[in-house]
């Protein structure tokens, strides 16, 4: 009962300090959500809230992530699932997500058709592009198949965005010929 109440005050303190977070103060509320256990799936309730609160809630997901991957790992699903049912904008949070933890084998499937999608698409900024696809490199050593695809998406990308995209794009082009 007590581990409740724990949850029940840190989800009221986060929901009223995580508009006006820092990275640092985040980090903490990280490193105590992994030390004290805190249950994720009560937490992620915050991502009902309004707009900045889920927003900073989802940098506090990828702090957990940065410093436990295998905690935030098990989350992805349940967390995935719930932002179907939510704001389609806090999808592209798990492009970094994915990157840090890994890409749930029960999610794999909707992810490469996501990650595909925001590599191509002209409304996603560079940064998630290019998260996108790192996550889809990575994939591609357990689905070598998916390689001529991100070659092809690599090479309809490269010149439409910043030289560090360009770099990044043909550092991952020259892996995948490896």
């Amino acid at each position: 009962m007590k581990n409740n109440l724990s949850n029940k005050n840190f989800y009221k303190e986060l929901e009223s300090s995580l508009p006006t977070s820092t990275a640092e103060k985040r980090k903490m509320w990280a490193t105590t959500i992994i030390e004290k256990n805190l249950d994720i799936k009560a937490l992620s309730e915050l991502l009902k809230c309004e707009r900045k609160i889920a927003t900073r809630f989802l940098w506090l997901l990828s702090e957990i992530g940065e410093l436990n991957p295998n905690r935030l790992f098990v989350e992805l699903p349940f967390l995935l699932n719930l932002c179907d049912n939510l704001n389609q904008d806090y999808k592209t949070s798990f492009a970094n997500f994915w990157l840090i933890a890994g890409v749930p084998s029960e999610n794999e499937g909707e992810a490469i058709d996501i990650l595909f999608k925001w590599l191509l698409s002209t409304d996603t900024n560079v940064t998630i592009k290019s998260r996108s696809f790192l996550v889809l490199f990575n994939l591609t050593k357990k689905y070598p198949e998916l390689k001529n695809e991100l070659k092809l998406c690599l090479n309809d990308q490269m010149d439409k965005h910043t030289n560090n995209f360009k770099k990044r794009a043909i550092k991952i082009l020259t892996n995948i010929e490896q």
